[in-house]
């Protein structure tokens, strides 16, 4: 797991859970979650606490965030169970989301079929080998398609994440999450994962 593609939405909600609590209003509850419960070590060398995903009840389950793995083939092969998992939740879940590689273990579970997506642009051409019957968009750092939304890389993880606190509890919100954790620019779903400022600061 990569750890920024974890924390960067786990830092929204939780930055939103403030407002939210200011205001007398009911927060998001957050669990990290996995098939054993063990801590899950990330690619950076961290580690991170788990539960069991058994330990939640599956039918009362709002949104489920699926974060990437520089080893997504691995991964992929190495989570029979969690895939199930997917499917089965993705029948009760108001949502399904994943950032940068996490994109691929949707689209295993069979959850992406037909649809538009979004993932790392360095994995564009591996997904496109993959899974053919989904319509990868290689530019958008965030895609939503009905229920299921799908990001690129790392640090989209934030753009993706205030887009859903913007869906729960509209933009005003979502600009005060945004403000808080001093980003600068709140970036559309269409952006270029290759920036515009990004391109001109590379060197010629």
């Amino acid at each position: 797991m990569g750890l920024l593609d974890h924390t960067c939405t786990q830092t929204v909600f939780y930055a939103a859970n403030l407002y939210l609590t200011e205001r007398g209003l009911p927060g998001y509850t957050l669990y990290t979650a996995s098939m054993d419960g063990k801590p899950a070590p990330t690619a950076e060398g961290l580690v991170v606490q788990t539960r069991r995903l058994s330990e939640l009840a599956q039918d009362s389950i709002d949104t489920v965030i699926v974060p990437g793995s520089p080893q997504i083939r691995q991964a992929m092969a190495d989570n029979v169970a969690l895939l199930e998992w997917l499917r089965v939740t993705a029948t009760h879940a108001r949502r399904m989301a994943s950032v940068c590689s996490g994109t691929f273990l949707l689209a295993q579970a069979g959850l992406l079929d037909g649809l538009r997506v979004a993932t790392h642009w360095l994995m564009a051409d591996m997904f496109e080998r993959l899974f053919p019957q989904i319509k990868l968009d290689r530019e958008a750092i965030f895609v939503q398609q009905g229920s299921m939304w799908s990001s690129a890389g790392i640090s989209a993880g934030i753009d993706l994440a205030l887009a859903l606190v913007e869906a729960d509890c509209g933009r005003e919100m979502a600009m005060q999450v945004a403000r808080r954790m001093v980003v600068h620019y709140r970036r559309p779903d269409n952006q270029d994962q290759w920036s515009p400022l990004l391109r001109s600061q590379y060197p010629s």
